[in-house]
C-alpha cells in the first residue's frame, strides 16, 4: 500500500480553467464536463481534480513527472464520491492498482489523498 496527497489554492485555477490548452492536456472528456457543469464554481471542481490525480501519481511513486495528467482519470459515483481510474499508458504501466480517494476543499484550497495497492496482494 502507499498513500500520496496534493493541496492546491483554489485561485490559481481561476486563470487556469479559461486556458483551453491546459485543460485539453490535464483534464479528459469526462473531466471536462464535470468543470463545466461547476459553472462558477468550475476553478474549485478544476482544482479538486488535479489534486487527486497528483495524489494518485503520489501513491504510485512517480508523481506527475512519470504519467501524464490525461492518464487518471477522476469520474464520480451515483451518491458522488470520487472514483480513479488509470487511462492508457498508465493502465498498461499499472494494470493491477486499485485505489480509494478522497477530495476537500477549504475557503482558498483542495486537497486530494490517494491510497494505492495491487489487487493481487
Amino acid at each position: 500500500m502507499r498513500i500520496g496527497a496534493d493541496i492546491e489554492e483554489h485561485g490559481r485555477f481561476r486563470r487556469l480553467v479559461e486556458k483551453p490548452s491546459f485543460v485539453e492536456r490535464v483534464y479528459t472528456p469526462t473531466e471536462r464536463r464535470y468543470i463545466q457543469a461547476a459553472g462558477k464554481r468550475a476553478h474549485l471542481a478544476a482544482a479538486g481534480l488535479f489534486c487527486a490525480k497528483e495524489a494518485a501519481a503520489k501513491a504510485l511513486g512517480l508523481g506527475l513527472f512519470g504519467l501524464r495528467p490525461n492518464e487518471i482519470e477522476i469520474d464520480h459515483d451515483e451518491k458522488g464520491a470520487p472514483i480513479l481510474r488509470l487511462l492508457g499508458a498508465a493502465k498498461a504501466r499499472f494494470p493491477q492498482a486499485e485505489f480509494s480517494l478522497s477530495i476537500s476543499h477549504s475557503r482558498e484550497y483542495a486537497m486530494a489523498a490517494a491510497l494505492t495497492w495491487d489487487r493481487q496482494a
